[in-house]
């Protein structure tokens, strides 16, 4: 087995039966360096710094340990999958800031670890995204991945999705932060998303091989997108999903916070409307961005949207104007564009054709 052995030591106490952060983080503070440490696991001189454990006695589980940690099958997956092992306070440790609740181990699989060493924009927002958040963060994804950004997000449904896709499509770099093991996809609809950005950047853990998805690692996760990232920002939220909590983090740790403004009407927009009015950043145009990492303003052409030319046919305009920038139903749409059902329904099907309005959800959405 030719993988690094203080690399193995770190991730087999990553993998260790039901370890956490924080139990991690004392265990590596008692004993230093990984190596040192799994010798202690091995000998079984570690059960005073268990801690508080709800799950088992504190000996019954410093013999899991010991017993786990005799299995060399951690190394061997190491060595068969090319993971990437990082320990807190090394040099080439991805999150530079000694931030008290940083992961002691991290570890990462994909082509591009090159990924980590660019500018890094995290983007999140809720899993029930409108379809205008979608395309804002396929957008916001495609134009920072283009200007050579690496996008973070959390492979969610959703908008941390669509800002992996935007991301991919535009050949840029992406960072997939995970609440499992990195042998597991989650969600399994995300499969091709998940190989997508191991092609091209990196899926980063916490977690060791194996471990299922659970309700409570995920707003743990988030502190780990946070942290990775230089600026955060919220494309739809509602008041009390995980991307509050992750704009909660990075405000923790000093990194800036932009929202993107919705709609008072749109429930995926009140986390966002929020946090502005809690001092985030509004953004109306991703230069804003690039700004901020002293990159420079917009690349030409900006963040420009079709909404803001109007088309030359009279009844499409009006159809345009009468969405408003919402979605509608075909009843409010013959109420507010007074075109007749004949002309209104051929100006929809021409602007569905021209990429200007999509049906979902039983609505007209302007595109």
């Amino acid at each position: 087995m030719s993988a690094d052995r203080r690399a193995v030591a770190a991730a087999t106490l990553a993998s260790l039966p039901l370890v956490t952060a924080p139990r991690l983080r004392r265990l590596l503070e008692a004993f230093g360096d990984p190596v040192a440490t799994l010798a202690a696991v091995r000998a079984g001189r570690v059960t005073r710094f268990i801690g508080r454990c709800t799950e088992t006695d504190p000996d019954t589980l410093a013999r899991q340990w010991r017993e786990f940690a005799e299995s060399p099958s951690v190394g061997f997956e190491i060595e068969a999958r090319g993971t990437h092992v990082w320990v807190a306070g090394d040099t080439d440790y991805p999150i530079p800031d000694p931030l008290p609740d940083r992961p002691a181990v991290l570890m990462g699989e994909g082509q591009r670890p090159d990924a980590l060493a660019a500018r890094r924009v995290a983007i999140v927002g809720t899993r029930s995204a409108t379809p205008h958040g979608l395309a804002d963060a396929r957008e916001l994804g495609a134009f920072l991945a283009g200007s050579g950004v690496t996008v973070v997000s959390g492979l969610a449904i959703g908008i941390d999705g669509a800002a992996h896709e935007g991301a991919l499509d535009a050949g840029g770099l992406a960072v997939g932060v995970v609440a499992t093991g990195l042998d597991v996809t989650y969600p399994r609809r995300h499969r091709t998303l998940f190989d997508g950005v191991r092609e091209h950047g990196l899926v980063v853990g916490e977690h060791g091989y194996g471990v299922q998805p659970s309700r409570e690692r995920f707003p743990v996760r988030n502190r780990i997108i946070a942290a990775l990232a230089e600026l955060v920002v919220v494309v739809e939220a509602t008041t009390t999903g995980g991307a509050r909590i992750t704009a909660g983090y990075a405000g923790e740790y000093g990194r800036p916070v932009y929202a993107m403004p919705g709609s008072r009407r749109n429930p995926a927009a009140a986390g966002c409307n929020s946090l502005i009015a809690d001092g985030a950043i509004p953004l109306l145009d991703p230069g804003d961005l690039l700004i901020a990492l002293g990159r420079g303003g917009s690349r030409p052409g900006g963040w420009v949207s079709d909404a803001a030319r109007p088309p030359s046919d009279r009844d499409e305009a009006a159809v345009l104007h009468a969405l408003g920038g919402d979605p509608a139903t075909i009843d409010d749409l013959e109420r507010n564009a007074p075109i007749g059902p004949a002309r209104l329904g051929a100006a929809l099907n021409r602007l569905e054709r021209a990429g200007r309005v999509h049906r979902r959800r039983g609505l007209w959405w302007p595109s």
